[in-house]
């Protein structure tokens, strides 16, 4: 059993790791090409970012609303009663700009943009659209997986900024008006706490995990085979690997900073 879970493990990591091979291969495409074709590569980044940002946009800023208003009111109910009250600011915008909003988006973008990705990379597989690329001799890593990588990164770092802004404006205006907050707790005061460390840790974060994203999706889109039946299985392969590289990513990185922070 020790043995079988010990071959598992190599599996599971030799697939993320291939997988986190595809950006270099994206940059090394990019190097062979030296612009080639350009124009059509901004088009598709251009797709690619209005599909994964602008599209679902009023979605994200409402959940931002939400999870700001709901750590805001928590924060505020649970620590100043027992006399914490000057570290609410703090916590609030650590909180909810450094770890929750990062995070959240990631999930979302593995259950929207990232089935997404691999859905269209697998059928292009299966209808043999990669391989006539292929044959003309068109880059695959160039065309088809580094304007997906970009995109989806610029789109997670372009959300995290938005849906923070909004959790934490947004949030606090309605958890006062939802009367969930102190008259001792002032907007300005939360603002005033998010200290640009925190900003830092949280544009890194969206950058990783829109790579890791993209990265992941498109190499399981890539792996599909001849049937249209290994596209859901390529699905749920990329979106299972992409939630825990972006959950154990996160964890990796918040507990550096932590640590660099102390």
């Amino acid at each position: 059993m020790i043995g079988a879970l010990g071959r598992w493990t190599i599996a599971q990591s030799r697939e993320f790791f291939a997988a986190y091979l595809l950006p270099y291969a994206a940059l090394k495409g990019a190097w062979l090409e030296r612009g080639r074709g350009a124009r059509l590569l901004a088009r598709s980044v251009a797709v690619q970012i209005f599909h994964t940002a602008v599209e679902p946009l009023v979605m994200f800023l409402t959940i931002g609303v939400t999870l700001g208003a709901f750590v805001t009111a928590a924060a505020d109910g649970l620590m100043r009663p027992n006399g914490l009250a000057p570290h609410v600011p703090v916590v609030v915008a650590q909180a909810t700009v450094g770890e929750l909003i990062p995070i959240v988006i990631a999930v979302l973008l593995v259950g929207r943009s990232g089935t997404a990705i691999t859905t269209e990379l697998g059928y292009m597989r299966v209808n043999r659209e990669v391989e006539a690329l292929e044959a003309i001799g068109v880059n695959v890593d160039y065309f088809l997986v580094l304007p997906r990588l970009v995109g989806m990164i610029v789109a997670a770092v372009g959300l995290t900024i938005l849906t923070g802004a909004a959790a934490l404006v947004g949030g606090f205006l309605t958890a006062k008006a939802l009367n969930q907050v102190s008259a001792g707790l002032r907007l300005g005061q939360v603002l005033g706490a998010l200290t640009p460390g925190t900003l830092v840790l949280a544009l890194l974060k969206a950058v990783i995990f829109g790579l890791t994203i993209g990265a992941i999706s498109s190499f399981y889109g890539l792996s599909v085979g001849r049937h249209f039946a290994e596209i859901p299985r390529a699905n749920a392969q990329g979106s299972t690997r992409g939630f825990f590289g972006c959950f154990l990513l996160n964890a990796v990185i918040s507990v550096y900073a932590l640590s660099e922070w102390r």
